[in-house]
């Protein structure tokens, strides 16, 4: 049987939008969770990241909320998944009146208390912030909450979370459905289980399978070794020039190397951007957003965007510098794939740690392929046909007045026949493509 969302008996206002933004049919962890926390279970829902899980718990709590008062919290480990769930919750109430409020550290007090004092009926909020205006502020009431959600619990408790978890979890003292998720099930969630829910059902998607054997079929992996830095840095610059990508984050150690490779690559002429711990809240808000919306396609970022960033035109990510370890390899390749779309990684390694690529096969129970960087012949044709769409592009521009580009392009076809023969002289084609297109001049 075949079920779509019309099958769960949501509301109306919920089917409409579910129908304008095309979700066609509901994933595995929709499909077993929405039909139970409609029916006023408590879950626990275990599932691979990009697998649908947030849809899951945000269809029920509008279907069942109402605007009078506080009803529905959401307690999430980073600032970026409070942002991105926020926007789930805007995107499906769009016909509702809800008032949705995200609340986490570097966002200025005054505008959280202003929102606060609005009576918000649903807030997303990393523990920290919470606590801060649960024991100083005396503003926030749970007398009325109907659903608690705790979302990527195991990253919570990495974070040394648990008692924070545990100190707000006490202080919501009415009756109240409690909706739990995460990537693993471990002691420390078994016990917020045992003390907090009331006979959970348990939804695990991973159950029979190998401890990380939960990467998705549809990412396709690969490493290519480098043997110098010089190699590395050029090496990523010709995977961007050949890979047909709507957008790309590519994963660095440091917080001071993020900001060197996206200058870098801004003087290549692509549009890109940088995301670490020292930005401030809004550039980190306004550099996602930019690679959400298209603005930019290359983010350039540390360990900070792992996790909680889902961003579906994301089509591939470059492991430039290696992971600190093997979960957050998963959570990087992660950020591609998104929503059953196709994904592709590249692993940048050298050749006295290529042992570490068979580790991870052995370790993760995956196979990753060894990619070779494009080579001239390659980089050749494809530089061929941007100068050729680039030269296209400005002698046939209605209402043209460039007469400079116009008449240099024009001489530099008739002189170089670029139509007809592609057999150009390397070095001038390098240079004609180095200032032609990347700068935008001769």
């Amino acid at each position: 049987m075949i079920i779509n969302f019309s099958n769960f008996k949501l509301r109306n206002e919920l089917l409409k939008v579910i129908k304008e933004i095309n979700y066609i049919r509901p994933t595995p962890i929709q499909i077993k969770c929405i039909p139970l926390l409609l029916n006023k279970y408590d879950v626990l829902g275990i599932a691979k990241t990009g697998s649908g899980k947030t849809a899951s718990y945000v269809l029920p709590i509008l279907n069942s909320i109402t605007i009078n008062s506080l009803q529905c919290l959401v307690l999430v480990p980073t600032r970026e998944l409070a942002i991105q769930i926020k926007d789930n919750f805007l995107l499906f109430s769009k016909y509702l009146k809800f008032k949705i409020l995200s609340l986490y550290g570097g966002q200025k007090y005054n505008i959280q208390l202003s929102k606060l004092k609005n009576n918000p009926n649903i807030i997303i909020s990393t523990p920290g912030r919470l606590i801060d205006y649960i024991k100083r502020r005396n503003l926030i009431n749970f007398n009325n909450i109907k659903f608690l959600v705790l979302d990527e619990v195991d990253e919570m408790f990495c974070k040394g979370f648990i008692d924070d978890v545990k100190f707000i979890l006490s202080n919501i003292n009415v009756k109240h459905q409690t909706a739990l998720f995460s990537a693993t099930i471990c002691n420390n969630i078994k016990n917020i289980i045992k003390k907090f829910m009331l006979f959970p059902k348990e939804i695990n998607l991973l159950l029979n399978k190998k401890k990380f054997d939960n990467i998705p079929k549809n990412i396709k992996q690969y490493y290519c070794l480098f043997y110098s830095y010089n190699d590395k840095i050029n090496f990523l610059i010709n995977f961007l020039e050949v890979e047909k990508f709507k957008a790309v984050i590519i994963f660095v150690k440091t917080k001071s190397y993020t900001l060197k490779l996206s200058n870098l690559l801004q003087k290549k002429g692509y549009n890109c951007s940088s995301l670490n711990g020292d930005m401030n809240q809004n550039l980190r808000e306004k550099n996602i957003n930019d690679l959400r919306n298209g603005n930019i396609n290359i983010l350039v970022a540390t360990d900070i965007a792992a996790r909680g960033l889902d961003i579906n035109n994301v089509n591939l990510v470059i492991n430039y510098d290696l992971p600190i370890d093997f979960k957050y390899y998963i959570h990087r390749i992660g950020r591609t794939g998104r929503a059953n779309n196709i994904g592709k990684t590249i692993l940048f390694i050298n050749k006295r740690d290529i042992k570490i690529v068979y580790l991870l096969q052995k370790k993760l129970n995956i196979k990753i392929n060894k990619i070779y960087p494009p080579n001239k012949n390659i980089l050749l044709k494809i530089r061929i046909k941007k100068i050729m769409n680039f030269i296209e592009y400005y002698i046939n521009k209605k209402n043209n007045n460039d007469f400079f580009y116009k008449n240099i392009l024009t001489n530099i076809l008739k002189k170089y026949n670029f139509i007809n023969n592609e057999k150009i002289n390397l070095i001038l084609l390098n240079f004609i493509y180095d200032n032609l297109f990347l700068n935008k001049k001769i």
